[in-house]
Parts: structure tokens; C-alpha cells; sequence
């Protein structure tokens, strides 16, 4: 695979902007990296961004890392994957390094608590709008929905460690495929 340099600047420059523009983690980051990645430039289509979203998920370790890397490896290699992932983490990094001190200092103050609820919010917005695009494959049929909605409540009401419903989601996958394939 050829490197091209001007795409592996513009591939860290998009992370970039993703990590130091989105709080709240992978899911908050999703429709800027669909919008960027897959409508902006058309470096991948939807189809494979959903199929590296899912891995991205699946593997251990922050969801953004490992999308970034994916994402950079699949366009230009090894080296893609080390560009991608250090444009997402490096604001992070310097954020965490230099106002780390000025947040426990005034962590208390009422407008800078003002903020951060505020921002809880918009993250809160963009979660639920990355949900509703990953929905959109599973909200298919009646067990799908029936999943996402049981997950919902489970969730909401802290009944059930996260990983146990990962794991259920799984296996429910599993059997109802199964079914599937013998009933038809």
C-alpha cells in the first residue's frame, strides 16, 4: 500500500478535531466520525463504518482508540492506524495534563459546575443520536426492538451489570438466529 502523506494529514486532522471536539466518549464521537469519514470525504462507506464501528465496539479498550485505528489501518496501513489513533488521543492527553489542576481547584464553582451539567446534556443528545443510527440495524424486527428496549430498563434501573447484557445480547443473537435458521 502506497502512503500517501497529504491523506495521513488529513486522517490525523479529522481525529484530531474528533478527540478534542466530542466529550463523552466513542458513542458521543460516532456522528461526527460517520459524518467526517463517511459523508465529508468518502474514505469509507457506511456499510464498512458500521462493520468497523461493530469491531470497534467488540474489542477491549476505549471504542474512539480503537475506531481510529481501524479506520487509519484500513486506509493506509500500519501507519494510518498509529496517525488515526494518536490525532484521537492526544487532545485528551494535553487536556487531561494541563487542566486537570484548574478543574479540582474549581471544581466547586457554580459556573464551572454549570458547565459541565450542561455539557452531561449535550453528550447525553449525541449518545442518544449515535443510538439511534447504530439502532437502526436492530430495530428490524420485534426482537430487536424487544432487546433494545429490555436493555433500556435494565440500564436505567442499574439491575444488571453492562457486561451481563453484552454477553445476553450475544447469546440472544445467537439463539435467535439459530431459531431462525430452523424455522425456516
Amino acid at each position: 500500500m502506497k502512503v500517501q502523506g497529504r491523506l495521513l494529514g488529513e486522517l490525523f486532522l479529522v481525529f484530531l478535531k474528533i478527540g478534542a471536539f466530542t466529550f463523552g466518549g466513542g458513542y458521543a464521537m460516532l456522528p461526527i466520525i460517520y459524518e467526517d469519514i463517511c459523508e465529508r470525504h468518502r474514505w469509507i462507506d457506511e456499510k464498512e463504518m458500521d462493520k468497523i464501528i461493530l469491531i470497534s465496539q467488540s474489542l477491549p479498550g476505549v471504542m474512539a482508540v480503537n475506531c481510529a485505528t481501524q479506520v487509519g489501518y484500513r486506509l493506509q496501513g500500519l501507519l494510518g492506524a498509529l496517525v488515526c489513533t494518536l490525532g484521537v488521543i492526544l487532545p485528551s492527553l494535553l487536556i487531561i495534563m494541563i487542566l486537570a489542576n484548574l478543574i479540582m481547584k474549581y471544581r466547586n464553582n457554580p459556573h464551572v459546575a454549570s458547565m459541565f451539567f450542561m455539557i452531561r446534556a449535550a453528550v447525553s443528545g449525541l449518545v442518544f443520536g449515535a443510538a439511534v443510527k447504530m439502532g437502526k440495524q436492530s430495530l428490524k424486527t420485534v426482537f430487536g426492538w424487544s432487546l433494545i428496549i429490555l436493555s433500556a430498563v435494565f440500564t436505567y434501573l442499574s439491575l444488571f451489570n453492562p457486561i451481563f447484557l453484552i454477553l445476553a445480547g450475544a447469546l440472544a443473537g445467537y439463539i435467535y438466529t439459530r431459531v431462525g435458521k430452523e424455522a425456516v
